[in-house]
């Protein structure tokens, strides 16, 4: 199946559920938190209250530095430890001498501290989206972000990669 495809079907299924949590909520009678916007009172994240702008105002930076850090995460250090560290069907001697890969200590590093820093994200991340709404919004928002740029600055890449490699492939048929 198309990629596209999945992605639209996924779409859709997230556009009812929300119209039907939307209605639900709507119609219900009860006074739930997750559905408040801003400081409150109540909202706490992790143990600590957020009940002033200030307070609001870090954890809503915390969302902007901490989504930059995941992005890089996601979208550098783990795609290198499955290109080089999971690849079963690269050879040893391609391994050893590109200057992508690092010896057997650093990609221990690497990936220990990259699951290390998946659970901490994770344990933050899902005590903020199960606080508020607000939370999810935020999230979400600045993932979408922080995406768009790491997307851009990939097809740039590829585009001025292609343009290179087009320019050095006519000037050698000119030799």
């Amino acid at each position: 199946m198309k990629t596209l495809i999945v992605t639209r079907i996924t779409t859709g299924w997230m556009t009812i559920i929300t119209i039907l949590m939307t209605i639900i909520s709507m119609k219900s009678t009860n006074n739930t938190s997750f559905y408040r916007f801003g400081p409150q009172p109540d909202l706490i994240i992790l143990g600590f209250t957020i009940d002033t702008l200030e307070k609001y105002a870090l954890v809503v930076l915390y969302a902007l530095i901490n989504t930059a850090i995941r992005s890089m995460n996601h979208n550098i250090v783990t795609p290198w430890i499955t290109l080089n560290v999971q690849n079963i069907n690269q050879s040893r001697s391609r391994n050893n001498n590109n200057n992508n890969n690092s010896n057997h200590t650093e990609q221990y590093e690497i990936c220990i501290f990259n699951t290390m820093y998946t659970w901490f994200d994770w344990l933050i991340y899902i005590h903020m989206l199960l606080a508020q709404a607000d939370m999810v919004l935020i999230e979400m928002t600045t993932d979408v972000i922080a995406t768009c740029i790491v997307t851009r600055w990939y097809i740039k890449t590829k585009q001025l990669n292609y343009t290179y490699s087009s320019v050095y492939s006519y000037e050698e048929s000119l030799v």
